[in-house]
Formats: structure tokens, C-alpha cells, sequence
């Protein structure tokens, strides 16, 4: 049993987070997003807990805004000493481009980590660490968050790395003269 006191601090971090990612997916672009959380330190469920904070309904009424992803798919990893909680939501919206639980396998299981439980839409897994084989939370926490946006990439769900470094994209600033177009 979690107590009340922890459980607010996950909800609190993952509402937080929702904006983050509503906010930054609606500027982008993007469709899917990939990320970390601290809070949950590993503990599956209270992932979960996180996810659905992010994935809950704004509170217009309320002063910080909280939630506003549930459009959005992702998947959350949170770590631990001794494995790194995954959870991979996809909204209704994508079911027929892609599967949470096949996502979340395809994640884990190259880091020899397992699925636990879910379906199509949310699924959550862990990842096992194994320090005498030279697998370490934080290091496969990393790999497997890069690891799941290939997963997108390869479904064309999420888009390529750009190298363009380049300043020729035209920037309509303050000096712009709008009357001269």
C-alpha cells in the first residue's frame, strides 16, 4: 500500500508533466512523446498512476494547470535501484497505427525486461537491472526511451532528426515589414 502522501507527489509530477507534453507535442508537432519521471522511483503501479495524471482532463477552474495529454501517445519510464517502470499509453485515436503492449514488448524485451500488464491502449512492464552483466537503471532507462522513439520512427509515428543546422529558415521578427510583402 502507497501512502497518501507519496501517491500526491506522483499525481503532482505527472500532472505536470501532461502540460509539459501537451505543450510541447501542440508546438511540435508530435503525435508521440517519450519521457522520464522521478516520482514513481521505479514502483510500476504508481507509473501508472503518473500516466493517468497526465492523461487527465484540465481543470479550467483550477490555478496550475494539471493533465491535458490524453490525445497524446507516450511512454513513461521511471527508475529505481533495481529496475526502470515502463508504461506505454496510445489513445484511441491511433489504435489502428499502433499497439501499446506491442510497443512496451518490443521495448523491454531488448534490455531482457518483461510486460506485466495491460492491453492495446496502456500497458506497463519492467526492465530488471543485472549490475554483474553491466546493466545499470539510468543507462537503460536512457537506451530504452531512445529505443522506443526508433519504434516510432519505424512506423513513421514520430518524426527523423533533423541535421539541418542551418539559419536560412526565415524568422518573422519585430524588424519585419509586414507592408512590404
Amino acid at each position: 500500500m502507497v501512502d497518501d502522501k507519496k501517491l500526491k507527489k506522483v499525481i503532482k509530477e505527472g500532472g505536470k508533466r501532461g502540460v509539459e507534453i501537451e505543450g510541447a507535442a501542440s508546438m511540435g508537432g508530435l503525435s508521440f512523446f517519450c519521457t522520464k519521471v522521478d516520482e514513481p522511483e521505479g514502483d510500476v503501479e504508481l507509473l501508472l498512476e503518473s500516466v493517468k495524471a497526465m492523461n487527465t482532463e484540465v481543470d479550467e477552474t483550477e490555478e496550475e494547470r494539471r493533465g491535458g495529454s490524453g490525445e497524446i501517445g507516450k511512454m513513461i519510464f521511471s527508475s529505481n535501484d533495481d529496475r526502470v517502470a515502463v508504461v506505454a499509453y496510445v489513445p484511441t485515436a491511433f489504435k489502428d497505427q499502433i499497439d501499446a503492449k506491442t510497443w512496451l514488448e518490443t521495448v523491454v524485451a531488448s534490455f531482457e525486461g518483461k510486460y506485466l500488464s495491460g492491453d492495446g491502449n496502456l500497458s506497463a512492464g519492467e526492465i530488471p537491472a543485472n549490475p554483474a552483466a553491466g546493466r545499470f537503471t539510468l543507462k537503460m532507462r536512457d537506451e530504452a526511451l531512445t529505443k522506443s522513439i526508433e519504434y516510432l520512427r519505424s512506423l513513421k509515428l514520430f518524426p527523423e532528426a533533423s541535421n539541418d543546422d542551418s539559419d536560412d529558415d526565415v524568422v518573422f521578427g519585430d524588424d519585419f515589414d509586414f507592408d512590404g510583402c
